[in-house]
């Protein structure tokens, strides 16, 4: 997974926690910092704290 930075910008990060029936997820980044993703209903997407202009996650295959 990637989570993706305004402006373009990408780091990996790593899923360490389901909270809220899979609504919520922490992720660690590539420099150890955990952040808590929200998915926003409205567009199906994961973003930091449920802020739509911020970093989001891009949930990649890796198969």
């Amino acid at each position: 997974m990637r989570i993706i930075h305004f402006g373009g910008s990408a780091e990996p990060g790593t899923i360490v926690a389901l909270e809220d029936e899979g609504r919520t997820l922490r992720v660690r980044t590539a420099g150890g910092e955990l952040l808590a993703f929200l998915l926003n209903p409205a567009t199906a997407r994961f973003a930091l704290d449920g802020a739509a202009g911020g970093p989001r996650l891009e949930l990649l295959d890796q198969g």
